[in-house]
């Protein structure tokens, strides 16, 4: 039934006006129209308009503090630095209250040489030396500037980039006597200080603040009973990374400068991860001091002594229960660890011992030459206990004072839009060379994910207790074996030690079940892949890595696991990765150039060998990456002194142009059959696999030099270009 207009009447009250001039309009008009009988003097000078200037002072100042409520809490629109701050921090973006510059310093060590052998002198081993990390540097030109070395200096071992040994002093007869060992680590401007904590009865979310504005980073934690306190970005994370430095064990971590057999990819550190209850994040404070915040749970023995078994389950996956109790009677559900608090414990009736640095601020960013000074020296290994020395050949960088309002709100807009989550193939690949080097080097990273037929195809190689045929060879022949041979499972390679048949360990036929071994299945095709339950989730990541020579080699098997925990932790749950070794083409190049008649020639052939290591310089290679020889040819007229270029070539042994005087060893070790068997030609002759360049000029794929990537994830490498660019001018 529609209003009647008695019953309905438009109001005239307009509940947008929000300051002074507008609510006095607005309310003078309301006096004039409700009470026009009973107030009718609206001088400015009547004790009725200061009541109705006061009533709209009142609405104006409320408006404001509305409207400016509101504003502080979208963060782009915030201006406050406490609610910018904590805008942040909900977003998930950690303030930093100062920023460190960082440096590489070079530190050189010199040792005696070993003339054992006079046609092989090497450096005396034992006086290698270690280095803890910590070793502080103070500037020169500042002695209050101070770095602290931030990875543990071994010299007993070598690592990609370092300097080979030199010689730096000699006999009478020409013979080393001395050698100088220099190896790059980095360092922080800071310097590290410890503050104790006496902690008495427990509370929830115990917070400590230091008094410091300078804080970069808190080192470690640890109470009177010597326990570890780990920091975690969130208190709900209940796992961080363990890392373990190889300084015990080194054979599978370093090459040794000794011996040549050694694995020739540094892997300094082992990456796991590890459930931790004891944890505290740290907070900023909008005066740039630092605070510890700790959890929430307290972890008590129960009265009686007696819990349940899934009691301790639980608490072995570091889920705590807070509080004391009598008795628990059932199970402890899965899901309780919300209900009963999982957020870490909190100290209580103990001394915490708080290791952190501090320094930092734009101050720090010193010129070249500038750390010489070396003032705090912690061996691990003495060796001959001679004071190294130290220097910066580039200048220390990225030190920056307390950031601002603005700079704070920009960076957590982009760290929100990133989420740290691997979900596209461009996530993965970043994330992978974004792994810490200590952990091992990446160079080069193909991401792709596996279809359904080639997942469905793989599985159904390989299947647990199910009759196969010609599935495997032991000792490369099928037949009769014994159990102590190695089985190979077709193409995979997947082995176990042991050939076993329908009956057990014994006599194996091929028409006998195979049990695969899983454990390595799972660590080639995915941690979670059941080969029952297939997924179409898998994704495959092909690695190359550097050698000590710069030359890319297949990661360790320390490194890729390495890789594997550090990815753990960011992937979807439904991503299933794999890692794979990828391949590498290697190749000469060969050239013709016409030079003018007033050239010197055997300056343009200089140059344009120059131009073509740079063309095909590894740092500029990826994977699958086609390669263009016009574009190379471009180059090449470009160079003072070419007149013309004739030919310019890629091949792994002799170029396909006729009339060529130039050839090539060949350039590949690898050679793969048409049923996918991979041979070895030429022996351990340090190149790759072997790849048809020739089609790609003879008109069969291309005559114009385009080179297609190979289907395999494939890196070109020009290897040994001092070798391996021939060219000549004519």
């Amino acid at each position: 039934m529609p209003y009647s207009e008695k019953e309905y009447q438009v109001s005239n009250i307009n509940y947008l006006n929000k300051d002074f001039s507008s609510l006095k309009s607005s309310l003078i008009e309301y006096a004039k129209t409700y009470f026009p009988n009973s107030y009718r003097d609206f001088n400015e000078t009547s004790p009725g308009m200061m009541l109705i200037e006061m009533s709209a002072y009142v609405g104006d100042v409320l408006s404001f503090y509305i409207d400016n409520q509101y504003k502080e809490m979208l963060l782009p629109l915030a201006e406050e630095r406490r609610n910018v701050i904590n805008l942040a921090n909900m977003l998930g973006y950690k303030v930093k209250p100062i920023s460190p510059s960082y440096v590489d310093l070079d530190i050189s060590q010199t040792v005696d040489a070993d003339n054992t052998n006079v046609d092989n002198i090497v450096p005396e081993a034992v006086d290698f030396q270690v280095f803890d990390k910590g070793l502080k540097v103070s500037s020169t030109t500042d002695s209050t500037i101070i770095f602290e070395t931030l990875d543990i200096v071994d010299f007993t071992m070598s690592s990609s980039g370092d300097a080979v040994p030199v010689v730096s002093d000699t006999d009478e007869n020409g013979l080393a006597t001395e050698f100088t060992l220099t190896r790059k680590v980095k360092a922080v401007s800071g310097e590290t200080k410890t503050k104790t904590f006496s902690i008495g009865s427990p509370e929830k979310f115990k917070r400590i603040t230091f008094p410091e504005t300078n804080i970069i980073e808190i080192l470690s934690v640890k109470d009177s009973n010597n326990n570890k306190w780990y920091e975690v970005e969130y208190l709900a994370q209940d796992k961080v990374p363990a890392e373990e430095h190889y300084i015990g064990d080194r054979t599978n971590a370093y090459y040794d400068i000794t011996n040549v057999n050694v694995e020739t990819i540094p892997v300094p550190y082992t990456l796991e991860f590890i459930k931790v209850p004891k944890r505290f994040i740290t907070e900023i404070n909008e005066d740039n001091t630092t605070s510890l915040v700790f959890g929430n749970g307290l972890l008590h023995q129960a009265a009686s002594g007696s819990l349940s078994d899934g009691f301790f389950q639980t608490e072995q996956v570091g889920i705590i229960i807070p509080g004391e109790t009598e008795t628990i009677t059932s199970d402890i559900s899965p899901i309780l660890g919300t209900a009963m608090s999982s957020l870490g414990e909190s100290p209580s009736n103990t001394t915490l011992t708080v290791e952190y640095r501090i320094g930092g601020g734009i101050g720090t960013n010193i010129p070249a030459g500038d750390l010489t000074t070396l003032s705090s020296i912690s061996r691990l290994a003495n060796g001959n206990s001679v004071t190294p020395t130290i220097t910066n050949l580039e200048p220390a960088r990225g030190g920056a004072d307390a950031q601002s309002v603005e700079e704070i709100k920009r960076k957590t807009q982009a760290h929100f839009i990133t989420q740290k989550r691997c979900v596209t193939k461009e996530d993965y690949e970043a994330r992978v060379l974004a792994m810490p080097a200590k952990f091992g080097n990446i160079a080069k990273v193909s991401v792709n994910r596996a279809s359904a037929e080639q997942l469905f195809a793989t599985i159904a190689d390989v299947t647990e207790g199910v009759e196969t045929q010609n599935l495997y060879q032991c000792d490369s022949s099928a037949g009769a074996n014994s159990v102590g041979d190695t089985a190979w499972f077709g193409s995979l390679s997947l082995c176990q030690a042991g050939c076993y048949n329908d009956d057990g360990p014994g006599s194996c036929t091929i028409t006998d079940q195979a049990f695969v071994d899983f454990a390595e299945f799972q660590q080639l095709y995915g941690g979670g892949m059941d080969v029952n339950q297939p997924t179409t989730a898998a994704i495959e990541i092909h690695l190359l890595s550097y050698d000590n020579n710069k030359n890319l080699v297949v990661p360790p098997d320390l490194l890729q696991n390495n890789l594997r925990n550090y990815l753990s932790e960011f992937r979807i749950i439904s991503d299933e990765f794999a890692t794979y070794p990828g391949k590498v083409v290697n190749f000469g190049v060969a050239f013709d150039v016409t030079a003018h008649k007033y050239a010197n020639k055997q300056d343009v052939k200089l140059r344009c060998i120059n131009t073509i290591i740079n063309y095909f310089n590894i740092d500029k290679m990826r994977f699958r990456q086609p390669i263009y020889t016009s574009e190379l040819i471009y180059q090449l007229m470009g160079i003072e002194g070419v007149r013309g270029v004739n030919h310019v070539e890629l091949t792994q042994g002799t170029p396909q142009w006729t009339g060529a005087s130039i050839t090539f060893p060949p350039l590949y070790r690898y050679t793969i059959g048409a049923d996918g068997t991979v041979s070895q030609p030429y022996g351990d002759n340090g190149y790759g696999y072997q790849y048809d360049f020739h089609k790609f000029y003879d008109g069969t794929y291309s005559s114009d030099g385009t080179i297609l990537p190979s289907v395999e994830p494939t890196v070109f490498e020009l290897k040994n270009p001092n070798e391996n660019v021939k060219g000549v001018i004519s």
